[in-house]
């Protein structure tokens, strides 16, 4: 009996060490700035120390953190790279984003659309749009899911703009059929006026 009391208190001191060497890792690589370095650590050790559940919440706001730090310094491609990061990273939990994330993601999709658009390639950054509205128009927050519809009419206009009435046409079928259904918000006459100005555009020689 001695011996096993003996081995469980081993055990359990082994543990509490382990846990200290490990959350002090991450809090170097944290103070350091080293994000990416962090989350593969806490990743690494997180199914050894099954009895830490803070190691998932922590590893959420990492994710999240990331993006933001990339946005504030004005790297938008390493934000979208992390926005893909973070999305994965929900996606394996079988989550979906959280209000947090989504409104981050909002935030660099929009700056990436708005970053084409500003160089002139119009259809471009209405992908962009397309691709935030994927993102959160199933978003639980109204004002999510707004921001998604926005962009999904600015990916319309931009594409008229662009010469591409047609192709706009094509994007709400395209959303229709992605949503099973109508386009929450959209009204008919957005598409009766698209299908109006493709039959215009197809009878002076446009193509679809």
């Amino acid at each position: 009996m001695k011996a096993l009391i003996g081995l469980v208190l081993i055990a359990l001191i082994v543990a509490v060490l382990l846990q200290i060497v490990v959350m002090g890792g991450a809090s170097l690589l944290h103070r350091s700035g080293q994000l990416g370095q962090e989350i593969q650590w806490l990743q690494k050790w997180q199914p050894v120390l099954f009895w830490e559940k803070g190691i998932g919440p922590e590893l959420d706001k990492l994710y999240q953190e990331r993006i933001r730090r990339e946005l504030l310094a004005g790297r938008l491609e390493r934000a979208l790279l992390a926005l893909r990061q973070a999305r994965a990273h929900a996606k394996s939990k079988g989550v979906k984003p959280n209000r947090d994330l989504t409104a981050l993601g909002i935030e660099a999709l929009t700056r990436a659309a708005d970053q084409v658009q500003a160089a002139g390639q119009l259809s471009r950054a209405a992908n962009w749009d397309d691709s935030l509205f994927v993102f959160a128009i199933r978003a639980e927050e109204p004002s999510h899911r707004y921001a998604a519809l926005a962009a999904f009419m600015e990916g319309l206009d931009l594409r008229v703009r662009d010469g591409q009435p047609c192709a706009a046409l094509a994007r709400v079928d395209w959303a229709k059929r992605g949503l099973g259904g109508e386009v929450p918000g959209l009204e008919q006459n957005v598409e009766d006026d698209l299908r109006n100005q493709c039959d215009q555009y197809l009878r002076h020689g446009g193509s679809r």
